[in-house]
């Protein structure tokens, strides 16, 4: 039942863009990753992500439920269109991982911790990274 829940919620939310329907999937107030959000909270992330990555696409690689926790590993493909930072919009389409942790209670989520690997987004954007000076 839980791993349903979250493959819907990757495909009608994540993929489909279904924002309306985030309070079908979170509690009212939900822990993600340490800090108090809500469902509306989510849904501006979301929105203003949107402006960044156009045409996003996730895809589940993993995805492991045991009890009231679920795992999932996916591998998201965007293409550039927004400012991220301080890159400017490249027009790329690029590809990248990630992993979410949720906890389920009652047919909703109650907690969610995420992460995604930010340096092979940026290598692909072309972005050079420099150590700083001694």
């Amino acid at each position: 039942m839980n791993e349903r829940l979250i493959r819907d919620l990757v495909e009608s939310v994540w993929n489909g863009r279904a924002w309306d329907r985030l309070p079908d999937f979170f509690a009212a107030t939900f822990d993600h990753s340490g800090r108090p959000d809500t469902p509306a909270g989510l849904r501006a992330w979301h929105e203003s992500d949107s402006q960044t990555w156009s045409d996003t696409h996730y895809e589940i690689a993993d995805l492991i439920a045991t009890g009231d926790r679920v795992a999932l590993h996916w591998r998201a493909t965007a293409r550039h269109t927004g400012h991220w930072g301080p890159v400017p919009p490249t027009g790329r389409t690029i590809a990248w991982d990630g992993v979410h942790f949720f906890t389920v209670r009652d047919s909703r989520i109650v907690a969610m911790w995420a992460t995604a690997d930010m340096f092979t987004k940026a290598l692909q954007l072309g972005v050079t990274m420099t150590p700083p000076a001694r």
